[in-house]
């Protein structure tokens, strides 16, 4: 499924939500119908902020692929400035050349005269191939070649480069979709007191009560691989000096507030997060889920070690967090949770990487 498809099912879903979701008070049984509300409203804000995860990683990864893009489109300008550089050289070489040697006619420079405007013209026209050595011909052909490919690759660079803006473009519009419809449970929330606030808090803790016991419990792989969770930050050494950078700045930004696109020093993405920890240790990753997939070593669930990466989604475009030891990750989790120390959820990860460097 393509980029726009991706979106526009997750702006069919949220504009359905956003009109079923919460209905009124009422029924013969008030407390099942706010628990009922506070359910449905838990799903959508939950279902929202997920939505806006991995969109983000889209985002950026729309975003990096246009810089990439871009940046190979000035290297082909270069090198089509240097080819046709080298073709004036050689035509001005072939010239003088056939200026000499028709010189008789009254033309000092019968080649420039007839206004020859390609590489091809200069080879194909039979009053002036003798004016040429073989070598000269060889040359020709050969700049000839290498300006078409460039032309065809200037051209494909251009072509990517649209794509990208285009996905860019179509990310941004999607976003700001899902920030309202965010804005509007939000909203809906603070309408909402007393038991059905209670309701949602009760959830919230018992959820984050299941988050540790299953982080307790380490990978499915393994049966009672951690007999507790630590209750604060896990005190579990660094495998290296650049991973214990990256782990202890991890920990020091958990309580920002999470913000797409950014990768610090006050507000964080998922893979901004991850990008700017390790940063700290000297090693460059790219402000994107699915590159940073790319840009590590694929290892188990049993073998993560502190500073390594968890990800999700297929490739991990959707999301990142770095470990950072007794089952627990550090996370720029979403818009309502911002960056939190989390457990593993082992079920859903797609993948682990261990940092090159």
């Amino acid at each position: 499924m393509n980029l726009r498809t991706k979106v526009s099912v997750v702006i069919l879903v949220t504009a359905t939500s956003a009109v079923a979701a919460f209905p009124a008070l009422s029924g013969a049984s008030p407390v099942d119908d706010k628990t009922r509300q506070a359910a449905e409203l838990q799903r959508q804000i939950d279902a929202n902020d997920n939505q806006l995860v991995a969109l983000s990683e889209q985002l950026n990864g729309a975003t990096l692929h246009y810089n990439l893009a871009q940046a190979g489109i000035d290297e082909a300008v270069r090198r089509m400035d240097a080819a046709e550089a080298e073709r004036r050289r050689v035509r001005a070489i072939l010239s003088r050349r056939a200026a000499q040697m028709y010189a008789g006619a009254g033309s000092s420079s019968p080649l420039a005269a007839m206004d020859v405007k390609s590489l091809g013209e200069i080879a194909s026209r039979s009053r002036y191939a003798s004016a040429a050595a073989d070598h000269d011909d060889s040359l020709i052909a050969q700049l000839q070649k290498a300006t078409e490919s460039l032309t065809a690759r200037k051209a494909d660079l251009e072509r990517q480069r649209a794509a990208a803006q285009t996905e860019t473009d179509t990310a941004r519009a999607a976003k700001a979709k899902i920030d309202s419809a965010n804005r509007q449970a939000q909203a809906l929330k603070q309408q909402v007191k007393g038991e059905i606030a209670t309701i949602l808090k009760q959830e919230s803790e018992a959820r984050a009560a299941a988050l540790a016991r299953a982080a307790a419990a380490g990978p499915p792989r393994h049966s009672g691989g951690h007999s507790s969770i630590p209750p604060n930050f896990p005190n579990v050494p660094a495998p290296n000096p650049g991973a214990a950078a990256a782990v202890a700045f991890a920990k020091a930004q958990v309580g920002k507030n999470y913000r797409y696109a950014t990768s610090g020093p006050d507000t964080f993405d998922c893979s901004g997060l991850t990008a700017a920890s390790w940063q700290q240790a000297g090693v460059s990753l790219a402000h994107y889920s699915g590159a940073q997939y790319e840009e590590t070593m694929r290892i188990g669930s049993g073998d993560l070690q502190p500073g390594d990466l968890v990800f999700y989604g297929p490739g991990g475009a959707n999301h990142v967090e770095i470990y950072v030891g007794g089952g627990m990750v550090v996370s720029a989790s979403n818009p309502s949770s911002g960056v939190v120390l989390a457990g593993v959820r082992y079920g859903s990860a797609s993948g682990y990487g261990r940092v090159r460097g």
